[in-house]
C-alpha cells in the first residue's frame, strides 16, 4: 500500500520535476553558471526577442551578471542603452563598464539598480542616462523586485513561468533558429512611435520626486568618491519638435538646470547635435549602434 502511495505521487510529481530539471538545465539567465546546450551568446541574443518580456529578461540577466562580475564602472538608464557597444567603450574610455539599460526602465528600476550595484561594489564611475521626457508622473512600475527575488532562491527560479517561457525560447531558438524572429519593428514604426510621443506630452506632468531620488545618488556618489555624469539622451527632430510645440521648454531647462546642481550634465538632446537622417535612427527616440558610436566618442572621449 505505501509503495503504491509513492508511486502515485512520483507519478504526479513527475512533470513538475521534469520542469525543474528542465529549466535548471538549459538556465536561461545563467543563475547556476555558463552551462547548458544552448550557447551564452544566444541566450543574450534571446532578452531582445520580444519588447513584451526585455524588461523581465534584462532585468533578470544583469542582475545574475554583476554578482558574479562586479565593476567599477556603471551606466544605468532605458532601452535607449539597449544595443550599447561596450567594447567601443572601453576602446574610447579605456575602462570596462557594466551597461544597466533596461527597456522599459524607469525612475523606480534606476533607484533598485543603483541600489544593487552599490552594495555590490566601490563605484568609480557613474553615468546616468535620462529625460525629462520619460519622467511622467506614475510612471514608476516595479521591474526589480520579482527578477531579485528569484536571484536569492533558486526554487523560485525554476518554477517562475516567465523563466520557463525563456527556457522554451531558448530550446526554440537553438534548435530551430529560422522560426525566431527578434521584435522586428512595425513597417509604421516611426508614426507609431511619434503617437506615443504626442500621447506623453497630452498627459505630461513631471514626477518632482525624481529630484530627491537623483539627489541620493548624487550624495552617495560624493561621499564614496565616485564620478557622477547625467546624460541626456538625444532624440529626433521629429520627437524634439513634439515637446517644443507643447511648450516644454522650460520644463527641460529647468529639469537640466536641477541636475547641473548635482553633478556634472551632458546634453546630447541637442538640435543639431546628431544627423537628422533616418539612418542614424531605429525610430525618433533610439539611435543606431553607429550612432551610439558617435555618442560615445563625443561623452567618454577626453576621458582617457
Amino acid at each position: 500500500m505505501v509503495l503504491r502511495l509513492l508511486s502515485k505521487c512520483a507519478l504526479i510529481a513527475s512533470p513538475i520535476l521534469l520542469q525543474f530539471g528542465l529549466v535548471a538545465w538549459v538556465d536561461p539567465y545563467e543563475l547556476f553558471g555558463d552551462h547548458g546546450p544552448v550557447p551564452h551568446a544566444l541566450k543574450e541574443k534571446n532578452l531582445f526577442h520580444s519588447g513584451r518580456t526585455m524588461p523581465f529578461n534584462n532585468v533578470m540577466w544583469k542582475l545574475v551578471e554583476f554578482e558574479r562580475s562586479p565593476r567599477p564602472n556603471v551606466i544605468f538608464g532605458d532601452s535607449r542603452l539597449a544595443y550599447f557597444d561596450l567594447d567601443a567603450l572601453e576602446k574610447t574610455s579605456g575602462q570596462r563598464y557594466f551597461n544597466f539599460g533596461i527597456p522599459g526602465g524607469n525612475q523606480r528600476t534606476l533607484m533598485d539598480l543603483f541600489a544593487y550595484a552599490d552594495s555590490l561594489s566601490p563605484l568609480a564611475n557613474v553615468y546616468v542616462q535620462l529625460s525629462y521626457k520619460t519622467l511622467n508622473k506614475g510612471a514608476r512600475h516595479d521591474l526589480y523586485h520579482e527578477p531579485r527575488k528569484l536571484l536569492d532562491e533558486p526554487l523560485l527560479y525554476v518554477s517562475n513561468r516567465r523563466v520557463l517561457e525563456a527556457t522554451g525560447l531558448n530550446l526554440l531558438s537553438w534548435k530551430f533558429p529560422e522560426r525566431i524572429a527578434y521584435d522586428p519593428p512595425s513597417p509604421d514604426q516611426w508614426r507609431m512611435v511619434l503617437d506615443a510621443e504626442r500621447a506623453n506630452v497630452a498627459h505630461f506632468e513631471l514626477d518632482t520626486s525624481v529630484y530627491q531620488d537623483l539627489q541620493i545618488i548624487a550624495d552617495r556618489c560624493r561621499d564614496k568618491g565616485a564620478k557622477l555624469v547625467f546624460l541626456e539622451y538625444p532624440t529626433h527632430p521629429d520627437a524634439q519638435r513634439i515637446y517644443k510645440d507643447a511648450g516644454l521648454d522650460p520644463v527641460r531647462d529647468a529639469f537640466l538646470d536641477r541636475l547641473r546642481r548635482m553633478a556634472p550634465v551632458v546634453d546630447l538632446d541637442r538640435a543639431g547635435l546628431f544627423p537628422s537622417d533616418r539612418s542614424f535612427w531605429r525610430d525618433p527616440v533610439h539611435l543606431t549602434v553607429d550612432a551610439q558610436r558617435r555618442l560615445i566618442a563625443h561623452v567618454w572621449g577626453s576621458a582617457r
